[in-house]
Protein backbone atom coordinates (compact mmCIF):
# COMPACT_ATOMS: atom_id res chain seq x y z
CA UNK A 1 0.00 0.00 0.00
CA UNK A 2 1.29 3.45 -0.87
CA UNK A 3 1.22 5.55 2.29
CA UNK A 4 0.19 9.13 1.49
CA UNK A 5 2.57 11.76 2.79
CA UNK A 6 1.17 14.12 5.38
CA UNK A 7 0.66 17.68 4.18
CA UNK A 8 2.97 20.31 5.59
CA UNK A 9 0.79 22.04 8.18
CA UNK A 10 2.05 25.31 9.63
CA UNK A 11 0.22 26.77 12.62
CA UNK A 12 -0.09 30.54 13.08
CA UNK A 13 -0.35 31.37 16.78
CA UNK A 14 -1.74 34.82 17.50
CA UNK A 15 -0.81 37.23 20.27
CA UNK A 16 -2.97 38.12 23.22
CA UNK A 17 -1.06 38.08 26.49
CA UNK A 18 -2.71 35.73 28.96
CA UNK A 19 -5.23 34.67 26.30
CA UNK A 20 -2.33 33.25 24.31
CA UNK A 21 -1.93 30.52 26.92
CA UNK A 22 -4.83 28.88 25.09
CA UNK A 23 -2.20 27.79 22.56
CA UNK A 24 -0.93 25.31 25.16
CA UNK A 25 -4.34 23.65 25.19
CA UNK A 26 -4.44 23.52 21.40
CA UNK A 27 -0.99 21.91 21.25
CA UNK A 28 -2.01 19.32 23.84
CA UNK A 29 -4.87 18.14 21.62
CA UNK A 30 -2.62 18.11 18.54
CA UNK A 31 -0.19 15.84 20.38
CA UNK A 32 -2.90 13.50 21.63
CA UNK A 33 -4.57 13.24 18.24
CA UNK A 34 -1.29 13.16 16.26
CA UNK A 35 -2.27 16.12 14.12
CA UNK A 36 0.72 17.33 12.07
CA UNK A 37 2.72 20.29 13.35
CA UNK A 38 5.29 20.93 10.64
CA UNK A 39 6.05 24.49 11.71
CA UNK A 40 4.92 27.27 14.03
CA UNK A 41 4.79 31.01 13.38
CA UNK A 42 4.05 33.12 16.43
CA UNK A 43 3.33 36.68 17.40
CA UNK A 44 3.84 37.92 20.97
CA UNK A 45 2.51 35.25 23.38
CA UNK A 46 2.00 32.97 20.39
CA UNK A 47 5.75 33.24 19.73
CA UNK A 48 6.56 32.52 23.38
CA UNK A 49 4.41 29.38 23.45
CA UNK A 50 5.75 28.21 20.09
CA UNK A 51 9.39 28.68 21.12
CA UNK A 52 8.99 27.11 24.56
CA UNK A 53 7.22 24.10 23.06
CA UNK A 54 9.69 23.65 20.19
CA UNK A 55 12.61 23.97 22.60
CA UNK A 56 11.44 20.69 24.11
CA UNK A 57 9.14 21.89 26.88
CA UNK A 58 6.56 19.32 27.92
CA UNK A 59 3.07 20.75 27.92
CA UNK A 60 2.36 19.74 31.53
CA UNK A 61 5.45 21.65 32.64
CA UNK A 62 4.66 24.69 30.51
CA UNK A 63 1.10 24.72 31.85
CA UNK A 64 2.41 24.73 35.43
CA UNK A 65 4.71 27.63 34.65
CA UNK A 66 1.83 29.51 33.01
CA UNK A 67 -0.32 29.04 36.10
CA UNK A 68 2.40 30.60 38.25
CA UNK A 69 2.71 33.80 36.20
CA UNK A 70 1.48 37.19 37.33
CA UNK A 71 2.21 40.78 36.40
CA UNK A 72 3.67 41.23 39.87
CA UNK A 73 6.36 38.67 39.03
CA UNK A 74 7.01 40.03 35.54
CA UNK A 75 6.68 43.77 36.10
CA UNK A 76 10.06 45.54 36.58
CA UNK A 77 8.35 48.90 36.68
CA UNK A 78 10.32 52.02 35.88
CA UNK A 79 10.04 55.16 33.80
CA UNK A 80 12.51 54.65 30.97
CA UNK A 81 12.32 56.81 27.89
CA UNK A 82 10.06 54.57 25.76
CA UNK A 83 8.16 52.11 27.98
CA UNK A 84 6.92 51.27 31.46
CA UNK A 85 8.60 47.86 31.75
CA UNK A 86 12.25 47.13 31.10
CA UNK A 87 11.55 43.43 30.52
CA UNK A 88 14.44 41.80 32.40
CA UNK A 89 12.15 39.74 34.63
CA UNK A 90 10.19 38.54 31.62
CA UNK A 91 13.40 37.56 29.84
CA UNK A 92 14.57 35.57 32.85
CA UNK A 93 11.43 33.43 32.53
CA UNK A 94 11.83 33.10 28.76
CA UNK A 95 15.47 31.99 29.08
CA UNK A 96 14.34 29.26 31.46
CA UNK A 97 11.58 28.08 29.12
CA UNK A 98 13.60 28.14 25.90
CA UNK A 99 16.85 26.77 27.40
CA UNK A 100 18.81 29.49 25.58
CA UNK A 101 18.37 27.66 22.28
CA UNK A 102 18.70 29.26 18.88
CA UNK A 103 15.84 29.38 16.41
CA UNK A 104 17.50 26.93 14.04
CA UNK A 105 17.68 24.35 16.87
CA UNK A 106 13.92 24.26 17.42
CA UNK A 107 11.73 21.34 16.35
CA UNK A 108 9.31 21.99 14.83
CA UNK A 109 10.78 25.07 13.12
CA UNK A 110 9.59 28.36 14.60
CA UNK A 111 9.43 31.84 13.11
CA UNK A 112 8.96 34.83 15.42
CA UNK A 113 7.23 38.00 14.25
CA UNK A 114 8.03 41.54 15.43
CA UNK A 115 7.33 45.04 14.09
CA UNK A 116 9.89 47.65 13.09
CA UNK A 117 8.73 50.89 14.68
CA UNK A 118 10.79 52.96 12.24
CA UNK A 119 9.24 51.62 9.02
CA UNK A 120 6.00 50.03 10.23
CA UNK A 121 6.91 46.73 8.58
CA UNK A 122 7.06 43.19 9.91
CA UNK A 123 10.38 41.64 10.86
CA UNK A 124 10.44 37.84 10.88
CA UNK A 125 13.14 36.07 12.89
CA UNK A 126 13.97 32.72 11.28
CA UNK A 127 17.40 32.02 12.76
CA UNK A 128 19.71 33.25 15.47
CA UNK A 129 19.25 33.84 19.17
CA UNK A 130 15.74 33.47 20.55
CA UNK A 131 16.28 36.13 23.21
CA UNK A 132 16.07 39.31 21.09
CA UNK A 133 13.40 37.75 18.88
CA UNK A 134 11.03 36.96 21.74
CA UNK A 135 11.80 40.17 23.62
CA UNK A 136 10.89 42.13 20.49
CA UNK A 137 7.77 40.13 19.69
CA UNK A 138 6.24 40.70 23.16
CA UNK A 139 7.11 44.41 23.36
CA UNK A 140 3.67 45.98 23.58
CA UNK A 141 4.16 49.63 22.56
CA UNK A 142 4.20 51.95 25.55
CA UNK A 143 4.34 49.04 27.99
CA UNK A 144 7.68 47.38 27.19
CA UNK A 145 10.68 49.34 26.00
CA UNK A 146 11.40 48.68 22.29
CA UNK A 147 14.32 46.49 21.25
CA UNK A 148 17.18 47.99 19.27
CA UNK A 149 18.34 45.28 16.86
CA UNK A 150 20.69 46.25 14.06
CA UNK A 151 18.94 48.87 11.94
CA UNK A 152 15.57 48.08 13.54
CA UNK A 153 13.67 49.44 16.53
CA UNK A 154 11.35 46.55 17.33
CA UNK A 155 8.02 46.27 19.11
CA UNK A 156 5.23 43.70 19.39
CA UNK A 157 4.55 41.71 16.24
CA UNK A 158 0.85 42.18 16.86
CA UNK A 159 1.07 45.76 15.60
CA UNK A 160 1.23 44.43 12.02
CA UNK A 161 0.50 40.70 12.35
CA UNK A 162 -1.67 39.79 15.32
CA UNK A 163 -2.39 36.38 13.76
CA UNK A 164 0.49 35.71 11.32
CA UNK A 165 -1.33 33.43 8.87
CA UNK A 166 0.13 35.08 5.77
CA UNK A 167 3.65 34.73 7.14
CA UNK A 168 2.97 31.07 7.95
CA UNK A 169 2.19 30.54 4.27
CA UNK A 170 5.74 31.67 3.47
CA UNK A 171 7.14 28.73 5.48
CA UNK A 172 6.22 26.45 2.60
CA UNK A 173 2.92 25.33 4.07
CA UNK A 174 0.44 23.15 2.25
CA UNK A 175 -2.07 24.17 4.89
CA UNK A 176 -2.14 27.07 7.34
CA UNK A 177 -4.24 26.75 10.47
CA UNK A 178 -4.52 29.87 12.61
CA UNK A 179 -5.34 30.19 16.29
CA UNK A 180 -6.98 33.55 17.03
CA UNK A 181 -7.10 34.65 20.67
CA UNK A 182 -8.20 38.23 20.08
CA UNK A 183 -9.75 40.34 22.81
CA UNK A 184 -13.48 41.06 22.87
CA UNK A 185 -13.49 43.83 25.47
CA UNK A 186 -16.55 44.52 27.60
CA UNK A 187 -17.87 48.09 27.35
CA UNK A 188 -16.25 49.08 30.63
CA UNK A 189 -13.88 51.98 31.29
CA UNK A 190 -10.21 51.04 31.80
CA UNK A 191 -9.09 51.03 35.41
CA UNK A 192 -5.45 52.07 35.01
CA UNK A 193 -2.84 53.23 32.52
CA UNK A 194 -1.95 49.66 31.60
CA UNK A 195 -5.57 48.90 30.65
CA UNK A 196 -5.73 52.13 28.62
CA UNK A 197 -2.67 51.08 26.63
CA UNK A 198 -3.90 47.52 26.16
CA UNK A 199 -7.40 48.51 25.03
CA UNK A 200 -5.93 50.97 22.54
CA UNK A 201 -3.60 48.38 21.01
CA UNK A 202 -6.34 45.74 20.87
CA UNK A 203 -8.86 48.05 19.16
CA UNK A 204 -6.28 49.17 16.59
CA UNK A 205 -5.41 45.58 15.77
CA UNK A 206 -8.93 44.14 15.56
CA UNK A 207 -9.65 44.98 11.90
CA UNK A 208 -6.15 44.01 10.86
CA UNK A 209 -6.59 40.60 12.49
CA UNK A 210 -9.77 39.98 10.50
CA UNK A 211 -7.82 40.39 7.27
CA UNK A 212 -4.99 38.17 8.49
CA UNK A 213 -7.09 35.19 9.58
CA UNK A 214 -8.74 35.23 6.15
CA UNK A 215 -5.40 34.01 4.78
CA UNK A 216 -5.62 30.75 6.77
CA UNK A 217 -7.23 27.54 5.53
CA UNK A 218 -8.86 27.07 8.93
CA UNK A 219 -9.17 29.21 12.06
CA UNK A 220 -9.51 28.02 15.65
CA UNK A 221 -11.00 30.58 18.02
CA UNK A 222 -10.72 29.60 21.68
CA UNK A 223 -13.37 31.28 23.80
CA UNK A 224 -11.01 33.59 25.68
CA UNK A 225 -12.10 36.99 24.34
CA UNK A 226 -13.34 38.02 27.80
CA UNK A 227 -9.93 37.50 29.44
CA UNK A 228 -7.78 40.60 29.82
CA UNK A 229 -4.28 40.64 28.36
CA UNK A 230 -2.63 40.73 31.77
CA UNK A 231 -4.98 38.36 33.59
CA UNK A 232 -2.54 35.47 34.04
CA UNK A 233 -4.59 34.25 37.00
CA UNK A 234 -6.94 32.88 34.31
CA UNK A 235 -4.22 30.63 32.85
CA UNK A 236 -6.04 27.37 33.57
CA UNK A 237 -9.25 28.70 31.99
CA UNK A 238 -7.37 29.82 28.87
CA UNK A 239 -5.58 26.49 28.47
CA UNK A 240 -8.87 24.63 28.88
CA UNK A 241 -10.48 26.90 26.28
CA UNK A 242 -7.69 26.07 23.85
CA UNK A 243 -8.27 22.35 24.35
CA UNK A 244 -12.01 22.78 23.87
CA UNK A 245 -11.55 24.76 20.65
CA UNK A 246 -9.15 22.20 19.19
CA UNK A 247 -11.42 19.26 20.03
CA UNK A 248 -14.43 21.11 18.65
CA UNK A 249 -12.58 21.65 15.37
CA UNK A 250 -11.03 18.18 15.05
CA UNK A 251 -13.53 17.04 12.38
CA UNK A 252 -12.77 20.13 10.31
CA UNK A 253 -9.01 19.66 10.78
CA UNK A 254 -9.16 16.03 9.70
CA UNK A 255 -11.35 16.92 6.74
CA UNK A 256 -8.81 19.54 5.69
CA UNK A 257 -5.94 17.06 5.98
CA UNK A 258 -7.83 14.47 3.97
CA UNK A 259 -8.66 16.98 1.26
CA UNK A 260 -5.01 18.03 1.02
CA UNK A 261 -3.82 14.41 0.81
CA UNK A 262 -6.61 12.12 -0.48
CA UNK A 263 -6.56 8.77 1.28
CA UNK A 264 -4.82 10.11 4.36
CA UNK A 265 -7.82 9.81 6.68
CA UNK A 266 -8.30 6.15 5.80
CA UNK A 267 -4.68 4.99 6.01
CA UNK A 268 -4.16 5.47 9.73
CA UNK A 269 -0.70 6.92 9.16
CA UNK A 270 0.66 9.50 11.55
CA UNK A 271 3.78 11.36 12.56
CA UNK A 272 5.32 12.02 9.13
CA UNK A 273 6.83 15.49 8.76
CA UNK A 274 5.49 16.30 12.20
CA UNK A 275 7.18 16.97 15.52
CA UNK A 276 5.86 16.20 18.99
CA UNK A 277 7.51 16.77 22.35
CA UNK A 278 7.53 13.55 24.33
CA UNK A 279 10.85 13.86 26.13
CA UNK A 280 11.63 15.43 29.52
CA UNK A 281 10.89 19.10 30.09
Amino acid sequence: MVVPQLPRVVWALGGGGARGLAHLGVLRVLEEEQIPVSGLVGTSMGAVVAAAYAAGGRLDYLSRVAASLSWERLWDFRFPRMGLINGERVMAVLRLLTKKKRLEELKPPVWVVATDLLTGTEVVFKEGSLEPALRASISIPGVFTPVEYGKYLLVDGGVVAGVPAGIARQMGADLVIAVNVSYDPPPLPPGNIFEVLMKTVEIMGARLTEAQVAQADLVLTPRVGHVGTGHFSRAADCIAAGEEAARRMLPAIRHLLGRARPGLAACGCEGQEAFYNTGPA
